[in-house]
């Protein structure tokens, strides 16, 4: 709930800081934005595949498990996001063409998706983290994760960036929240998988 609902009011300051700037920047925006949205989608989907198998074995207190679990699909998940983002950066032109074939569309979109392609990976982490969050019960921390990305770090970078630096902070305003997500998401969950290490002992140890 906390991220659709976020992810639908960024959605909507995009498309004001980007109404300065033409109704070709915002074509464009758009559609890297729907372009982005299937990687993102794949990967909350992983996660959410991983899930039952987190939430069984911390409920069984085999915390190695759930440790061992996540690092396996960050790892996972980091090479998939790397080879996608990859492909995506070298296509640009061409992804953005299936939907709106204007060029100065194409060329702006194409520029922005690429700058996106660059922290594109970084989700592995984000996303994993949250969904173990999520499901060994630290609200607070899911919450926060679940809404930083897309909302608290976008929405502020997306009127500032765009004000200082016009066009180009508008295309590079996801690439920066989804920095600073990581920079949160990284001493948020080693806290937390640290914490595991003083629970109760794994009985598969």
């Amino acid at each position: 709930l906390a991220r659709q609902s976020i992810a639908s009011i960024a959605t909507i300051c995009l498309n004001h800081a980007a109404h300065p700037y033409g109704d070709v920047v915002i074509a464009a925006m758009s559609v890297v934005q729907r372009i982005m949205m299937f990687g993102a989608s794949a990967m909350i989907g992983f996660g959410q595949g991983f899930q039952p198998f987190c939430g069984f074995n911390y409920g069984a207190k085999l915390y190695d498990r759930v440790k061992k679990g996540f690092w396996f699909c960050v790892k996972g998940s980091f090479g998939f996001l790397c080879c996608v983002a990859a492909i995506v950066f070298l296509f640009a032109p061409q992804l953005i063409s299936l939907f709106r074939d204007d060029p100065e569309v194409v060329k702006c979109g194409a520029l922005a998706l690429r700058i996106q392609c660059c922290s594109f990976p970084l989700q592995s982490w984000i996303v994993m983290s949250n969904m173990t969050q999520q499901v060994t019960g630290k609200t607070v921390p899911a919450t926060f994760m679940a809404m930083a990305r897309q909302g608290i770090f976008f929405i502020p970078c997306i009127y500032i960036l765009s004000a200082y630096f016009g066009f180009t902070g508008v295309q590079l305003s996801q690439p920066i929240s989804d920095l600073l997500t990581l920079l949160c998401a990284l001493p948020i969950h080693i806290f937390i998988l640290k914490r595991f290490d003083k629970q109760l002992p794994s009985t598969a140890k």
